[in-house]
């Protein structure tokens, strides 16, 4: 009997994947997104962006279920807040889960970032999505960052409040964003304000399109390093080699 539905469930499967690539093509396309040659030593090390971009992900989903009880306000920022960890359904969990996939992050993309450097995949023809990718790194840090005040508790103002004063030293722009960022000249409901609109639209919208582009060019030059692309390489060298043995030989005779 369990035989037979678990059959009959492969069978129907298989008829929805088949229907779709009929239509859609998805399922090639799904393949050939997800198909990432790595090399077999260190092959885990390949799997950190794929587990930053997860983690990207949660934040998204997370903290668009904490949006339907938070209150930007300094009135009730810290009482939304503690509504959610003790009245709200699984607001506990889905807080935690917010709190803790942001710490990992930061420490996740860090690594990534190595990775990548240690690797040498920053080298040509892939110097532009390096470059992508610090931009990713700068944009996660600014939400951390940002995401920090909204708890409106002591250690959130206090830290936004250091935060904004090293920023204050940055030459030329440092007092122009120092202003914009306090809105005014201490941290007050515009800081909250302002924190909350940068957290929760600005860096998203600026996000997505930059990971868009991050896997786009990631499909498109591969993995630096990896054991294909080393191969090709000697084969290529190997082969120039030949043909330059030969030429010396035939001039020689």
């Amino acid at each position: 009997m369990i035989g037979r539905i678990r059959s009959q469930t492969v069978e129907v499967g298989r008829s929805v994947a088949d229907w779709m690539e009929n239509r859609t093509g998805i399922v090639t396309a799904l393949e050939h997104f997800l198909y990432e040659p790595v090399p077999k030593r260190g092959a885990w090390l390949y799997t950190l962006g794929s587990a930053t971009l997860f983690l990207i992900t949660l934040q998204f989903l997370t903290g668009i279920l904490l949006l339907f009880y938070y209150v930007p306000t300094t009135d009730h920022a810290w009482n939304s807040v503690y509504y959610i960890m003790n009245e709200a359904y699984f607001g506990k969990l889905i807080r935690g889960i917010h709190y803790w996939s942001a710490n990992f992050l930061m420490a996740v993309i860090g690594l990534h970032m190595a990775r990548t450097f240690f690797s040498g995949a920053y080298k040509a023809p892939r110097e532009m999505n390096w470059i992508v990718g610090v931009i990713l790194l700068l944009l996660v840090i600014g939400l951390a960052f940002t995401g920090y005040l909204l708890r409106w508790d002591q250690d959130g103002f206090w830290a936004s409040v250091v935060g904004i004063k090293i920023g204050s030293y940055s030459p030329f722009l440092g007092p122009y964003i120092t202003h914009f960022l306090l809105g005014g000249d201490v941290v007050g409901p515009a800081t909250l304000s302002r924190f909350f609109a940068i957290h929760v639209w600005l860096l998203p919208a600026a996000i997505a399109p930059f990971i868009g582009i991050h896997l786009y060019l990631l499909r498109r030059h591969g993995e630096f390093g990896s054991e294909f692309e080393y191969s090709d390489r000697l084969a290529k060298l190997h082969e120039r080699q030949r043909q330059e043995e030969y030429a010396r030989r035939e001039e020689g005779e």
